[in-house]
């Protein structure tokens, strides 16, 4: 007789990391270079030349659009913006009674209204989807802010670009040049940054042969929390808490030695410097130069030199940089967007990638379905109610 022996126990990969889940076309994130390349191009081949709608293209379909597919796409994203009836009276109700991410995912929920082909699987359908939630979003997040301030609702105007509608329907005010351009820079920065913990939410909602909206709106929670996307508002908070660059030394020290992290530094993935820290601090010298206010800017650089000065002493080999969230609070802020709507307008800019993910996935679709391993006890024995301890 032989004595059988035991498996050995798999091994954990807590938060899944290092565990490879997808192959994509869409992106890829080098953190040891320091880059993050879209369906084959350089992030910084295209930052600055190309708006977001243009962006959202080359990730649904592969490629950038043409004189006339960048028409069309505008004309269709400008026709969906008039959301439902059914959505626009329950915003009413809820807006005034929760954050506006809490709004934001519950408002998202409700797009499927007026879709009769929202359960399609087909991945055409989905394009066209991807398209229109993308432009119901943003304007989800301006109809809920004026919503909750006690403002009268703003009209979408059909000849506005993404970013330009957003900030109109958001103030009532036609926004300058200079702030589309810097909001639209921030959109195409944020809009796709691989396997992260939201857009593998997604695609495991779409694995399941869910729909799009189902999907979206479960990326959004995972979005909110602060360890992914709800760090803007607070690197905003540390900048005016420091106040001046000289001192940035003496607050930097201090916080590190309370054992508080430093917002706007550090990332999973990046070894480096976050490649879009570089885009949005290039669009906040290119927004300084339209403006003259180069005040802001200053202190976030001289914080950003000496942090990285700083924690390279206190913490050697960390390789701690600055991440997106430094410039992307800077850039929001100098476009005079509330802090409050950071991380919804971070989400207005991922929904492109989302949705192509979301698409990628229909393409070549398995349920996502990881395994795990139980560590709890066994052998355990009932006892009647009235002799448990």
């Amino acid at each position: 007789m032989t004595v059988q022996q035991e498996k050995p126990a798999p091994q954990v990969a807590k938060g899944l990391e290092g565990i490879v889940a997808a192959a994509t076309n869409i992106a890829e994130v080098d953190g040891e270079r320091g880059r993050l390349t879209l369906r084959g191009y350089d992030i910084t081949e295209l930052a600055g030349r190309v708006d977001f709608e243009e962006v959202a293209f080359l990730l649904w379909h592969g490629r950038l659009p043409n004189r006339a597919e960048y028409n069309t796409l505008r004309q269709e994203m400008a026709a969906a913006r008039d959301l439902p009836a059914p959505l626009l009276n329950a915003l009413r109700e809820i807006a005034p009674l929760g954050e506006p991410m809490h709004v934001l995912q519950s408002g998202a929920s409700m797009l499927f209204a007026g879709d009769t082909d929202v359960d399609s699987l087909s991945v055409e359908s989905a394009r066209r989807r991807a398209a229109r939630l993308l432009a119901q979003v943003p304007a989800i997040v301006a109809h809920s802010w004026r919503l909750r301030n006690g403002l009268d609702l703003v009209a979408p105007r059909p000849e506005h670009g993404l970013a330009q509608s957003f900030l109109h329907m958001l103030e009532g005010e036609e926004p300058t040049q200079a702030r589309v351009a810097g909001l639209n820079s921030y959109l195409v920065a944020v809009s796709e940054h691989g396997l992260n913990a939201s857009t593998f939410t997604a695609r495991v909602v779409i694995s399941t042969d869910s729909d799009l909206v189902s999907a979206l709106s479960a990326a959004i929670g995972a979005l909110k929390g602060p360890k992914h996307g709800g760090v803007p508002g607070p690197v905003l908070q540390m900048l005016q808490a420091i106040g001046r660059p000289e001192n940035a030394e003496s607050w930097i020290r201090n916080e590190l030695s309370q054992g508080r992290r430093i917002m706007g530094f550090g990332h999973r993935i990046y070894k480096v410097r976050d490649p879009r820290a570089a885009i949005l601090s290039d669009a906040a010298e290119r927004y300084a130069d339209s403006t003259g206010d180069r005040e802001l800017l200053r202190l976030a650089r001289a914080v950003e030199e000496t942090t990285v000065r700083v924690l390279a002493e206190v913490k050697p080999g960390r390789d701690l940089y600055a991440n997106v969230e430094l410039y992307a609070a800077l850039m929001l802020h100098a476009v005079d967007i509330p802090s409050a709507l950071f991380t919804p307008c971070f989400a207005i800019g991922r929904t492109s990638g989302w949705t192509a993910h979301m698409i990628e996935q229909l393409e070549d679709n398995r349920l996502i379905r990881p395994s795990s391993v139980y560590v709890g006890p066994r052998d355990l024995r009932w006892v009647p109610l009235d002799q448990r301890p």
